[in-house]
């Protein structure tokens, strides 16, 4: 099952912290909007600077990705790092 996250207050420090630890986990974000596909990790992703806000889309987690981390483990990493940036998570 796919999962969604809305973040606000996510400043441009703390979504260049976000995307430099997604790469320890082999995914990677180019520029502030597109679509992960990498080590079996899908999401689309919107990130608007002006806004601070950063949306997470259809968020999934297969093979090989899912032999060290599930879609909900990577959710919460997640949350707590934007949380930690000063963002937060919406709904």
């Amino acid at each position: 099952m796919s999962k969604r996250a809305f973040y606000t207050g996510v400043t441009p420090e703390a979504y260049n912290e976000l995307k430099s630890k997604l790469q320890t986990y082999g995914m990677n974000l180019q520029g502030n909007s597109g679509r992960i596909n990498e080590k079996g990790v899908n999401a689309n992703f919107n990130y608007d600077p002006d806004a601070k806000s950063l949306e997470i889309n259809d968020l999934s987690v297969g093979f090989p990705a899912s032999m060290m981390i599930n879609a909900d483990s990577l959710m919460q990493r997640m949350n707590e790092m934007i949380t930690k940036y000063g963002g937060q998570a919406q709904g």
